[in-house]
């Protein structure tokens, strides 16, 4: 099947005509009603193409359009008009359709930010990491692959709303990247401290399942929009948690020292209790562990201040670390420098 291009922000010139063949899709940011000078309402809107933003606004208000235009939805313009305002390009749109939640990545893909990886290709990463789990470790995997509504949004949300992996499929890509670490590091301590390496890996593919009740996500997009009330509370190592020892106790009623070592690993990932770890990392196993995911995480939040407004060759602070981060520049910065004689 031939998909369509879809029309950018960037191809669009006033006076453009919008029709469903014009293949015009948004992802809108921001929405509210708003009153005109003539006390007639409208909606003024931020609709995002992946790549640029633009305003967009809904004159004739009409309950499907203002249902379908609503902050966090995909929508197709089907009828609109491109027009600029004070030399500003606006959309007016006049109908627009939601899209499906399992159209968008066929439709209109990349007007979401999502992880570089297709769904195909993590889940190829997945089933390869995964090989190295001994029966044991490798039947509680597969229980929680059979999970069910857990399973589906583990493999399909943000890792976050912002700090890191925040993107369609990021959580599972996280996973996953702190998995193929721990399995190249436990290999190599295998034979010098005899860390159980089957462990270290299902316990880093699993370690944030947790999150999926942790945020509260769009019911379109499924990404996060906010935190949920009892992630706030409880957290999602808690949760993961909790979770998990039903999953093993339901799968190995009497093994307690499996569901000890494994919960361990979950309840102590973040390292240190000033990062919201419950626990600290007390086995060779949880200590891995811990660290290939604060180095994952740490190094995708600094991509993320790469790929933003950068200062010059310095990112802004960045939030996780409490510091900016410099990038080798293309030589183009020649900052004229006194000479250093030693005596700094």
């Amino acid at each position: 099947m031939i998909v369509r291009k879809r029309t950018l922000i960037s191809e669009m010139d006033e006076g453009d005509i919008i029709i469903p063949d014009s293949n015009c899709y948004f992802l809108v940011k921001k929405s509210s009603v708003k009153v005109g000078k003539n006390g007639q309402k409208y909606m003024d809107v931020e609709l995002f193409d992946g790549t640029a933003s633009v305003n967009g606004k809904v004159w004739d208000m009409d309950s499907d359009v203002e249902e379908a235009v609503q902050a966090g939805n995909v929508i197709k313009v089907l009828n609109g008009k491109v027009t600029k305002y004070q030399n500003v390009t606006q959309i007016v749109i006049n109908d627009a359709g939601i899209v499906a939640p399992d159209k968008i990545d066929s439709e209109c893909k990349g007007i979401l930010p999502e992880s570089e990886f297709s769904a195909e290709e993590l889940h190829e990463r997945w089933k390869n990491v995964s090989s190295v789990l001994t029966e044991k470790h490798k039947a509680v995997l597969d229980a929680f692959e059979k999970s069910g509504k857990v399973w589906e949004l583990y493999t399909m949300i943000p890792a976050g709303r912002s700090m890191h992996h925040a993107c369609r499929r990021g959580l599972w890509e996280h996973s996953i990247n702190v998995a193929e670490m721990a399995s190249k590091v436990s290999e190599n301590y295998v034979a010098k401290y005899g860390v159980d390496r089957s462990l270290i890996v299902l316990s880093a593919l699993i370690h944030d399942a947790g999150k999926v009740f942790e945020f509260q996500l769009n019911p379109v997009t499924a990404m996060v929009e906010k935190y949920s009330d009892r992630g706030k509370l409880l957290g999602h190592i808690y949760m993961g948690a909790t979770w998990m020892e039903k999953l093993v106790t339901s799968v190995y009623p009497d093994d307690a020292d499996l569901k000890m070592e494994l919960l361990h690993i979950m309840l102590s990932h973040h390292g240190e209790y000033e990062f919201g770890s419950p626990k600290k990392p007390k086995t060779m196993e949880a200590l891995i562990v811990s660290m290939c995911d604060n180095l994952d995480a740490n190094l995708d939040a600094v991509n993320i201040g790469f790929n933003s407004e950068m200062e010059g060759n310095w990112t802004k602070s960045i939030y996780m670390l409490q510091r900016a981060f410099y990038r080798k520049g293309d030589g183009s910065n020649n900052e004229v420098m006194p000479e250093n004689d030693g005596n700094d």
